[in-house]
């Protein structure tokens, strides 16, 4: 094979797997790109998620306080 012959097809070659190595560059950056935006929608779900909890916590615990209020005071009727 002639010197020119043999360059041309290495050049081919390293063409075709540089082309190659392109395409899957970029098929991992749009998976990077798709697995940072789930990352981000988890934590904004579990962040609403947590003061949806937090407000749920606050209204049973005030819930509470009123009811043993009104039976406390109920007992201390009945009592007198």
């Amino acid at each position: 094979m002639t010197l020119v012959l043999w360059y041309f097809v290495e050049n081919q070659g390293s063409s075709q797997i540089r082309a190659q190595l392109t395409e899957q560059m970029k098929c991992l950056d749009q998976q990077c790109e798709l697995r940072v935006q789930l990352l981000q929608d988890l934590q904004d779900f579990f962040r609403k998620k947590a003061e949806i909890e937090m407000d749920y916590s606050r209204n049973l615990e005030k819930l509470a306080e009123r009811f043993l209020a009104k039976t406390r005071s109920t007992k201390d009727q009945q009592f007198k």
